[in-house]
């Protein structure tokens, strides 16, 4: 088997909405905190403030995510932390609020639950695996199998990876590894003597 650490477009443009909707939660805590106090005729902030410090974390953390955590270590915990406000807010606006003041809150901690395992596979590395069975390319939610009898060539370059497909179309990604000769030759060979496993039988149909 080999690795590639390839570039994925869609991948990387959630990477980077994932700090902007931190800060959408945020906001939306805080309104909704503040709903909270509103509705319960100000009798008491203490049940809202659980909303209000989980706004204060992810409103920096979403406008700073890559000086703060670069590795995105703490994105899923704070997700987490996300879904599990958002419930509790929306409980105990229940006997306040409208039903729109509630579901709201429920609507937006099933949100969190999709972002939750969403970014938790985003932030894995984005590694393209050549393989007995075929191609492995990283996805959003798991790899796609491009298998040995779908392509007519692989070409592997020191900055591009390129899968011919046998419909005459193509996939190409850039290289974000640095690849040796040696390891470029090997890749090609591997791809080379599976697409001519798979051919035989390809040409029979």
């Amino acid at each position: 088997m080999f690795s590639i650490a390839i570039k994925i477009d869609g991948i990387e443009n959630r990477r980077r909405s994932a700090g902007l909707l931190h800060v959408v939660m945020g906001f939306f805590l805080i309104a909704k905190g503040a709903d909270y106090y509103h509705l319960s005729a100000f009798n008491s902030l203490a049940p809202a403030l659980p909303a209000f410090l989980v706004a204060l974390v992810s409103l920096p953390y979403g406008l700073f995510r890559k000086r703060l955590d670069l590795t995105a270590r703490y994105n899923y915990w704070l997700r987490l932390v996300q879904v599990v406000t958002f419930t509790y807010l929306g409980f105990i606006t229940m006997p306040y609020g409208r039903t729109i003041d509630f579901i709201s809150l429920f609507v937006f901690a099933a949100l969190a639950i999709l972002l939750l395992f969403s970014e938790r596979r985003i932030f894995l590395e984005t590694d393209l695996l050549i393989v007995g069975e075929g191609i492995k390319i990283p996805g959003y939610y798991r790899d796609h199998l491009v298998p040995w009898k779908d392509l007519n060539q692989v070409v592997v370059r020191e900055d591009f990876i390129t899968l011919f497909h046998v419909k005459q179309k193509y996939l190409q990604y850039q290289v974000l590894q640095d690849l040796s000769t040696l390891e470029v030759a090997k890749m090609n060979a591997f791809c080379k003597e599976q697409i001519e496993k798979v051919a035989p039988a390809t040409t029979t149909h």
